[in-house]
This record gives C-alpha cells, sequence and structure tokens, in this order.
C-alpha cells in the first residue's frame, strides 16, 4: 500500500516522499513525528465505516486533538480544490492561519473566500481587513465577508453558493470558532462536510 501510495504521489507530480512503516498505537506513532510532521493529511473515514457517509473514523477527533500541526481531512474522492473558503474570527489562532496560508505553497493560486460569522462592527471589519491584505500581498485573490448567523450552518452556507472545495479553519482557538469545534461540534462538522477540511493549529 505505501508503495502504491508513493508512485501516485510521483504521477501527480509531487516529490518522492519518504515511506515509514511503524507498528503500534496510531496516536503515540504520530506524536513522535510530529517535530518532522508539515502537514498531516488523514482520511475522513477508516475502513471500518463500510461507506457510510455520516460516519467518520475512530481515530479521527483524537488525532485533531493531539496534532499541533496543519491538519488536512480528506473524503474517500478527493479532488484538488480550485478555491478555499477560511472561516477567519480574527482569533490568534485564524491569524496565525492567514500568515500561515500566505507564507506557505500550499495554496497558491486558488482564490480564497475570507468569511467572518458575527455581527459587523469597527473590531470585525479592522480585523477582517488586515488578513484580506496579508493574503493580498502573497499573491493571492481575496474576497472578504461578514454574514450572521449560527455558525456551521453559515458556513455550509457560504461554501455551497460559491461553490468552495476546500474549507480552511482553525482548531481548538480561544474564540467562537473554539466552541464550534470542540467536543460533539467538531464531529457534526467532520460528519456534513462533503469536501477536504483542512484545520490549522
Amino acid at each position: 500500500m505505501l508503495a502504491a501510495a508513493k508512485e501516485r504521489a510521483v504521477n501527480d507530480g509531487v516529490r518522492a516522499p519518504e515511506s515509514k512503516q511503524r507498528h503500534g498505537d496510531l496516536l503515540e506513532s504520530l506524536q513522535e513525528l510530529q517535530s518532522e510532521t508539515r502537514l498531516l493529511v488523514i482520511g475522513r473515514q477508516g475502513e471500518s465505516s463500510g461507506g457510510l457517509s455520516q460516519h467518520v473514523g475512530s481515530q479521527l477527533e483524537s488525532v485533531i486533538r493531539i496534532m499541533h500541526r496543519p491538519i488536512l481531512v480528506t473524503p474517500a474522492n478527493f479532488q484538488k480544490p480550485k478555491s478555499a473558503m477560511l472561516a477567519f474570527d480574527g482569533g490568534a489562532t485564524t491569524r496565525k492561519g492567514v500568515e500561515m496560508l500566505a507564507a506557505s505553497p500550499l495554496l497558491k493560486g486558488l482564490p480564497i473566500h475570507l468569511v467572518m460569522v458575527g455581527p459587523v462592527n469597527d473590531e470585525a471589519s479592522a480585523q477582517l481587513d488586515w488578513a484580506q491584505k496579508v493574503l493580498i500581498n502573497a499573491g493571492f485573490t481575496v474576497r472578504a465577508e461578514t454574514r450572521s448567523g449560527e455558525i456551521e450552518r453559515t458556513l455550509h452556507a457560504y461554501q455551497k453558493e460559491h461553490g468552495i472545495d476546500l474549507l480552511v479553519m482553525g482548531a481548538y482557538g480561544h474564540s467562537r470558532i473554539r466552541q464550534f469545534l470542540v467536543g460533539s461540534t467538531t464531529t457534526s462538522m467532520l460528519r456534513t462536510t462533503t469536501s477536504p477540511l483542512l484545520l490549522l493549529r
């Protein structure tokens, strides 16, 4: 399986990845490799899900909690995204995420939608303007918008309305997004999204 994955990556233009096979507990192995990890890519479902779209892998939430690196959670049928949406709340985690995206080649060339969910006020507008300028200065085409409503539904609705392929958000920040991402709400989001989800730490 590792050899087949490596061959697919090389055929898709990725520099030949290093393969590591490990025995033992997944969480322990990931923690040991964390210092070498720039991005963790993990499937939303394991083999035991039986292909049911509402099921997520049994260890997925635990992995998200212990990793302090960006995590790309992918559905079974991954396609290269053509656009991305960053759920931005002005908190430390998503501000760091904006700077991370600006400095990284990961999403270069993709149009970015910056979406803030909450009341429109001077502070929120200033934070959104800051994020938009950082990404524009890094060469991105950016659309920024503030919407009101319940966070999960509002983000899904915006994503569907604009046909966005990749959702990007902070994980476990000290903000409304943190409240959105902890506990059963994380599981709910993972179950309801049909696109790849990039979680920033």
